[in-house]
């Protein structure tokens, strides 16, 4: 049996002009973009506990004196929490920054500009509002999410061309964020007790999107617990 089309379990609404007024002028949060009880309903931790989120220092991964401990250290925040923050990292800080820079200039366009690649009916690629949810309520934020890896599955026409330098900042950036993740399998496969080459093999070639975020200013961010991650 076929697998459904990633297109078609997800939903995006465009960024329109009426959007584009709300953000600029948030006197009055529009009910769309309120979540009080989604957000009430989400506490995880008590009052009267105290987690440390997981933090994975590679430098000390490929350091062979402590690299040990800290393929444990992977391994239990992989089983345990499912995510954690990678330290040291060892990507090209130019390479980060030009993202960066590259970012912050695209969602600094007028509006006109950036509809060139937005979300296309169905689909979930391009320019627009973050995924829609069961409720239909939208997150206060602006969102380009693009389908960086494999080459072949990357949709050029909703890659912005404004900036110019944009469409290189992300492949170079995704290129390195490739990198990062097989480095990062290799140590998870230790930690398994697993051939490398058979971990690495499973993720190779494989679908990588990224998503990009831009959360305007609110003037009232406690009022209703409006939508952000």
């Amino acid at each position: 049996m076929e697998a459904p089309s990633y297109d078609m379990l997800v939903n995006r609404h465009e960024i329109t002009d009426a959007a584009v007024s709300v953000f600029a002028d948030s006197a009055q949060i529009p009910e769309k973009y309120i979540r009080t009880e989604e957000v009430l309903d989400g506490v995880i931790v008590g009052e009267d506990e105290i987690y440390e989120l997981p933090v994975v220092d590679m430098a000390r991964l490929l350091d062979p004196k402590s690299s040990a401990l800290e393929i444990a250290k992977l391994g239990s925040a992989c089983r345990n929490w499912g995510f954690f923050q990678l330290t040291n990292h060892g990507v090209d800080k130019a390479v980060v920054q030009h993202m960066k820079d590259n970012t912050v200039q695209f969602f600094s366009l007028p509006l006109e500009s950036k509809k060139t690649v937005a979300v296309r009916r169905n689909g979930f690629e391009g320019f627009g509002h973050h995924y829609s949810r069961a409720s239909d309520k939208l997150d206060w934020a602006e969102s380009v999410i693009l389908i960086t890896q494999p080459v072949q599955d990357r949709n050029m026409e909703l890659w912005p061309t404004n900036p110019p330098t944009f469409r290189n900042a992300l492949e170079n950036y995704s290129v390195d964020m490739t990198n990062l993740v097989m480095q990062l399998l290799s140590f998870m496969a230790t930690d398994l007790g697993v051939q490398q080459e058979a971990l690495q093999g499973a993720f190779s070639g494989k679908r990588q999107s990224m998503a990009i975020h831009y959360y305007p200013p609110c003037r009232h961010p406690g009022d209703g617990h409006h939508a952000a991650h």
